[in-house]
């Protein structure tokens, strides 16, 4: 009987759920090589966690760009999550003008939730991110909010968002990094890491079993260099694909508390 429960409530609350995922800025046009990327995600989103991170024009734009459009609902169909990019220049920007593009995004491509780019890691900045994520819940009580410090931060970010990006540099500054001391008691879905110029695959799977040593739930690491190292997908993407598909899952039993701690969450909210 007790089995039988946690079945259905695992159908419920969790019905996906994987010990690592992918987390990719697909900065990339809908066209021609992009296009092709774009169909990458969706083919893989069936077997793995992807969240692609939609970034029209340094945001969403003034209008709906058809392409995207249509690339969205494939991959949304395909299982995968899609979010919008919006840069707040460490707190400097205006938030109104940062909330106006989130709901553009919204209203325009239907997102699942919001890439907050050029986080502040200062403590002083709290409110104008706590502002952003209150802001986030009201239009979509379920909005899966990622925030992008891109390094070492204060704890009291994640109160702002579901994940934090606490690593967004080259492989080479990746040897020496160290998370923070407080990371490693939070769940590992509350962090991500983003390595660019990962030579190969073997690389690359170094890196994602290091991410994972620093208690990581989302990766994406990229043979892209510098330049703009998130304009295409990495030259191992399969192999990526396959080494973050392969990570074990979490226990039934482990899913059913985390998914009761994420409705007690929810209900505390609306309280």
């Amino acid at each position: 009987m007790k089995t039988a429960v946690a079945t259905a409530l695992l159908a419920f609350i969790m019905p996906t759920a994987h010990a690592l995922e992918l987390l990719v800025p697909a900065y990339f046009y809908p066209a021609d090589d992009g296009a092709a990327s774009w169909q990458a995600l969706a083919a893989a989103a069936p077997g793995v966690g992807i969240t692609a991170i939609l970034n029209p024009d340094s945001g969403p734009g003034a209008a709906l760009d058809p392409s995207y459009g249509s690339v969205v609902d494939g991959l949304q169909a395909a299982g995968g999550r899609v979010i919008g990019y919006v840069h707040t220049s460490y707190g400097t920007r205006s938030a109104a003008t940062v909330k106006a593009e989130i709901s553009r995004y919204y209203t325009l491509y239907g997102v699942d939730g919001i890439f907050i780019d050029e986080m502040s890691n200062d403590g002083a900045k709290l409110g104008y991110y706590q502002s952003l994520h209150d802001y986030i819940r009201g239009l979509d009580a379920d909005g899966y909010i990622v925030g992008n410090p891109g390094t070492r931060t204060a704890q009291g970010y994640l109160a702002t968002a579901d994940v934090l990006v606490t690593f967004e540099s080259p492989a080479a500054e990746y040897a020496g990094y160290e998370a923070d001391a407080w990371t490693q008691s939070q769940d590992a879905s509350r962090f991500a890491h983003l390595v660019y110029e990962v030579p190969d695959a073997a690389a690359m799977q170094a890196t994602i079993a290091r991410a994972r040593a620093m208690n990581v739930g989302h990766v994406y690491v990229t043979d892209d260099d510098i330049s703009n190292p998130w304009d295409r997908l990495p030259s191992y993407w399969a192999e990526e694909v396959g080494a973050v598909a392969a990570v074990p899952e979490p226990s039934a039993w482990a899913m059913l508390a985390a998914g009761l701690g994420l409705i007690a969450s929810r209900l505390r909210r609306r309280q």
